[in-house]
């Protein structure tokens, strides 16, 4: 994998501005950033778990349910290994911010890849993006297995990207690898393994010899999870993250319909700004079967939708609703828009409707966090959906300022909410 990315006399003033947004990560680290509410409350738990690894692997490994922590616990592991070497815990910190550095990194190479008659600044000008996003950060500064879970699936939409530009199997069998891994530092991206396989398949045929191959490394790589959490009974994925949930109320698919609202409102948040300069282009969103579309699944999930303000959670439109109104009523406004205009971008693409469906039920638990699409939604966005994209208007008339400032305010007001959103 080729890491030299950009030539450096061209690009003095990126490499000036990534330096930065580096330095800004530095403050953040020594002023305890906590942008997405929950990761300093739960670093605790993940010290004692780490410290609990480093001493008694075993009998931390076989009783990891009983620590109410639903998160996985492989990068625990890798980090109890630093704590074996006598690391303090501010140094196993730092370390892990630096490797957290590899998301950025792996996604300009995705971009590169894609976008590869496209301006370099361009693709550097997404890459900064990251920065500004309040789960990398914060995840970034206090050790939690979802970013890592990210870092390894973008890695894996690198080896499907290479796959798709050259047809190598190998980078097909890179990419089952790489996604495995990132499943097991988080499980929700597992889903995704659907949309590969099914990509493979379209080149090579259902009954090839190569596909035989995949699966067959799937159920390979998937047996120690299935092994550990259904034969051991070690299931930690049925803890409830939401504050006051009661623990015999059901945790998986509550209510699919919650999902879909949320989920909608959530992934248009990230699409405003693209919509707003017209870098993406959409068509036929006024057309009368998919206004259609999007009134059935809107109403229905309307009428059914009960998702609890006090659970926390919702995304950021669900709680302005709620914060500054007190009901779900601009909620359910941009809820109708989201769905219209997703609706409109997808129809005409299965794998777009695919990735959409996966994206929803990549989140199956009753609590919708905002974080967990951050910068998930962006970097799955630019990389392996299929819009109509011009994005030399990135940098016509300066929009890349009005996209930076839009997402640099998302960041300011994830650290507001910590005081006004209580």
């Amino acid at each position: 994998m080729n890491l030299i990315f950009f030539n450096k006399s061209d690009h003095r003033k990126e490499y000036f501005f990534f330096f930065c947004l580096y330095l800004t990560l530095l403050l953040s680290f020594i002023l305890g950033e906590n942008s997405t509410g929950g990761a300093k409350i739960d670093y605790p738990v993940n010290k004692e778990l780490i410290f609990n690894f480093s001493e008694n692997f075993s009998a931390t490994l076989l009783s990891y349910n009983e620590y109410n922590h639903r998160h996985s616990p492989v990068l625990l592991i890798c980090l109890s290994l630093l704590k074996k070497l006598n690391f303090n815990f501010e140094i196993i910190r730092l370390i892990h911010l630096h490797i957290s550095l590899l998301l950025p990194i792996f996604f300009f190479l995705c971009l590169r890849i894609k976008y590869y008659n496209h301006d370099t600044k361009i693709l550097l000008f997404f890459t900064i993006l990251v920065f500004l996003s309040p789960t990398f950060r914060t995840l970034a500064i206090w050790p939690d297995s979802r970013l890592f879970g990210l870092i390894f699936f973008t890695l894996s939409i690198y080896y499907f990207l290479k796959f798709d530009e050259s047809k190598n199997f190998k980078f097909a069998i890179y990419n089952v690898f790489v996604l495995a891994f990132s499943a097991y530092l988080s499980p929700n991206f597992s889903v995704f393994s659907i949309f590969f396989l099914i990509n493979f398949i379209l080149y090579y045929g259902f009954f090839s010899r190569q596909i035989l191959y995949l699966v067959i490394i799937n159920l390979l790589l998937a047996f120690p999870a299935f092994y550990y959490i259904f034969i051991l009974d070690v299931n930690f994925l049925l803890k409830s993250a939401a504050i006051g949930i009661g623990e015999s109320e059901k945790i998986i698919f509550n209510n699919i319909f919650n999902d879909i609202l949320l989920t909608f409102s959530i992934v248009f948040f990230y699409l405003v700004p693209f919509i707003f300069l017209k870098i993406i282009k959409i068509n036929n969103v006024l057309d009368i079967k998919n206004i259609l579309i999007s009134l059935i699944i809107f109403l229905i999930c309307v009428l059914n939708f009960n998702y609890n303000y006090s659970y926390s959670g919702g995304g950021i439109f669900f709680k302005l609703s709620n914060y500054f109104f007190n009901n779900n009523y601009l909620f359910y406004f941009i809820s109708f828009f989201s769905i219209l205009m997703i609706c409109s971008l997808i129809s005409k693409k299965y794998l777009n409707i695919l990735l959409l469906v996966l994206i929803i039920l990549n989140n199956p638990q009753y609590t919708i966090y905002h974080k967990y699409f951050d910068p998930f939604i962006l970097i799955a966005f630019l990389t392996i959906f299929s819009f109509n994209l011009d994005l030399k208007k990135v940098y016509y008339k300066k929009n890349y300022l009005l996209i930076f400032a839009y997402f640099f305010v998302f960041l300011i007001i994830s650290n507001l909410k910590l005081i006004l959103l209580v």
